[in-house]
Order: C-alpha cells, then structure tokens, then sequence
C-alpha cells in the first residue's frame, strides 16, 4: 500500500457510521460555528504537493510523488475537503472537522487504493501545529503532524509502529500553496 498526500493521518480501519445532524440545523437558526475551525482555515487553497514514502512494512519501496490538492470549505463551512491527484496514480479524498462532542479535530482520509483513516486530533498553537492519533488499532498506533511553516507552507509526517517499535508506515511531505 502506497500513501502519497500531504496528510495521511491513519491505520486502515472501518468507518462504523455517519450521524447527520437535525434537519435545517444550518441556515438562519444555525449555531455560531466553532472558534476551532480557524485553524483549519489554514488549509485553505489549492496546493503542490511533495510527498515521500520510507521503506517499511506497508511500503516496501522508498517512493516519491508530486501532486495537486484543492482544499475548500463544505456543509455550510462546517469541514474542509481536500481532493488530490498525484504523480504516481493515487488520489484522495480527506474531510478535517471539529468534533465539539469529542473536543477534538477529526480527520477522514479515502484513498483510491482502498485505505482509509479516521483520526483524532489536537491543536498545539505555540508550535502551529495539529497532532493526529489514531490511539492502538490491531496493535497499531498512527501518530502524523500536519506543521505551518508559514501561511504558504506546511509540512506533514506519518508514522505507523506496534508496541515492539516495528515501523509500518513511515511518510511525509510538503505543501506549498499554489498562487
């Protein structure tokens, strides 16, 4: 399995279900929407992407890939959806949120090779940075960053090990929006 994008933020687990909201919740009446989805303003934008992936046991070539990403504000700016295209063929699709219920980010990633993730987060403001992890799933733990360099670039980083140490998955990349 290759993953090749500027966030990939997850173990290969089963989205157990989708809750919708109360109908016409958006709108007029709508709540105030959260003070936490500033900072995924940041993603905002179409962006270049390069990523790279480490010898490991999911990914047994070291690999490197370019790529296009267009993130942008969906259901009334409550999630921001990134659709990408990369130089090796994958492509994604990742949903970022606030989950006020968990107090926490939440991001959800789809690749078109069948791999999925969905992972809390949690927002570091000294360090610009947001920390997803996927907590032990199969005796596995995903621990990414997604790190703002500046409003034009941010870096990401993805590490899969077992509780022995044994590396999974072992990526990154960086995102330079386009202009």
């Amino acid at each position: 399995m290759h993953v090749s994008k500027c966030l990939s933020v997850g173990l290969p687990i089963m989205i157990v279900g989708l809750f919708a909201g109360p109908a016409g919740a958006a709108g007029a009446d709508a709540p105030p929407k959260p003070v936490e989805l500033k900072v995924l303003q940041r993603l905002i934008g179409t962006w270049n992407s390069e990523t790279w992936t480490m010898p490991a046991e999911w990914t047994p070539k070291e690999v490197h890939a370019t790529g296009t990403l267009v993130r942008e504000w969906i259901l009334d700016g409550q999630f921001v959806q990134e659709t990408a295209q990369h130089s090796d063929g994958n492509k994604d699709l990742v949903i970022f949120g606030w989950d006020a219920q968990r107090a926490s980010y939440r991001a959800w990633h789809f690749n078109s090779g069948g791999w999925t993730g969905n992972n809390p987060g949690q927002w570091d403001a000294a360090a610009k940075k947001l920390t997803f992890n996927s907590g032990e799933i199969d005796g596995k733990t995903t621990i990414a960053t997604i790190q703002f360099i500046s409003d034009d670039v941010h870096e990401w980083k993805a590490t899969t090990t077992d509780k022995a140490g044994k590396v999974y998955f072992n990526g990154g990349g960086k995102c330079t929006r386009k202009k």
